[in-house]
């Protein structure tokens, strides 16, 4: 009976995963309220907030696992991992690119 318990609800979380894995889209908005909650400088988040967009998602890659994402940012010489699921992103490492 146990069994079937854990089946039931590892189903359950998994088919919730896969609903909530959120979009590229949803990334990008992330990544910009980020960078502007992040500035020192009304100029620049301006800037930010006007082709933020754009800029964030030409240089973002989504690798898609059903269940989560994947999302690589490489911006200058800097790589930056992050994970998305459950509607959240977790930054998982940054890193120099050489």
């Amino acid at each position: 009976m146990k069994k079937y318990i854990f089946i039931i609800i590892l189903a359950i979380v998994l088919i919730v995963s896969a609903k909530t894995n959120p979009s590229k889209h949803q990334f990008v908005v992330w990544a910009k309220d980020k960078l502007v909650e992040e500035s020192n400088n009304k100029y620049l988040k301006f800037g930010i907030e006007l082709v933020g967009d754009r800029l964030i998602s030409s240089v973002t890659t989504k690798h898609d696992y059903v269940f989560f994402s994947l999302y690589e940012v490489k911006v200058l010489d800097k790589e930056i991992k992050v994970i998305g699921v459950f509607d959240r992103f977790i930054p998982i490492s940054k890193k120099d690119v050489k």
